[in-house]
């Protein structure tokens, strides 16, 4: 029992750090990685790009790439609404900001998809002048990786509370 004891213990303590690592921008390890492109580093290589920012995650107009133009896109849910447009590139490139759109502009979920603070998606639909525009999220591939990692603490934390009794 003691044994038991000890080593439930041991992986509560294994997922808290692995939990606390990865939600602090430590994990997994920046092996050369570069990590999500910043407001910054974009419009430090082109000022001209036209990106807005939601929820810690900067999307850039995907609109007129081909493969956009072959899906037929509907808006859902309003997110929000552009707070300001700027060009600046300091590290206080603020949610909701936009270099390109003027501050009010709509910002919606694609159709059938729905948006909670905090868990950005992947595509979003910007309204302005009467029209939609896609703009895509710029991630690297350790979102993925994060979210898998996440899902196996839950699993394995709830195996063994099924398993100890507790």
């Amino acid at each position: 029992m003691k044994l038991r004891i000890i080593l439930f213990i041991g992986i509560v303590i294994s997922a808290i750090v692995l939990t606390f690592m990865a939600t602090s921008g430590n994990f997994p390890p920046n092996y050369g990685s570069v990590g999500n492109p910043t407001a910054k580093d974009i419009l430090k290589n082109n000022p001209e790009a036209d990106i807005l920012k939601l929820d810690g995650f900067v999307y850039s107009n995907v609109t007129n790439r081909e493969w956009i133009q072959d899906t037929k896109y509907a808006k859902g849910d309003k997110i929000g609404e552009i707070k300001k447009q700027t060009s600046n590139t300091t590290w206080w490139y603020g949610n909701l900001y936009a270099s390109k759109l003027p501050k009010g502009t709509k910002i919606f979920t694609t159709m059938g998809k729905t948006y909670t603070k905090g868990e950005a998606p992947v595509t979003v639909l910007v309204e302005y002048n009467n029209v939609l525009f896609v703009y895509q999220a710029m991630v690297e591939g350790w979102l993925q990786m994060y979210t898998t990692l996440n899902y196996i603490s839950r699993v394995y934390t709830a195996y063994f509370l099924n398993s100890f009794n507790l």
